[in-house]
């Protein structure tokens, strides 16, 4: 029941900044392309240098569980241009 209540957080299309997987040692930002059971599938979007040729071995796709990852809230300003001349 918990795992359930995890995944009503999560929507198809949301960006997620995960923290660990199988696959990469490093934390990564992705958009989550579908909710398994207790699963997220990622298209890996930001990777550390490190692992660029990892993410590219599996096609910056993986799967996290949702436990290990975190909604990123994405803040739209607007600028007033007549500030700035």
């Amino acid at each position: 029941m918990v795992a359930i209540n995890m995944l009503t957080r999560f929507k198809i299309g949301m960006l997620v900044k995960c923290k660990k997987c199988d696959d990469l040692d490093y934390p990564f930002i992705g958009k989550i392309m579908n909710i398994l059971r207790t699963k997220l599938v990622i298209e890996i979007l930001q990777v550390n240098y490190r692992e660029r040729y990892k993410a590219a071995l599996i096609q910056y796709n993986t799967v996290v569980e949702a436990k290990n990852c975190i909604p990123i809230r994405l803040l739209r300003v607007n600028i007033n241009k007549e500030n700035y001349k």
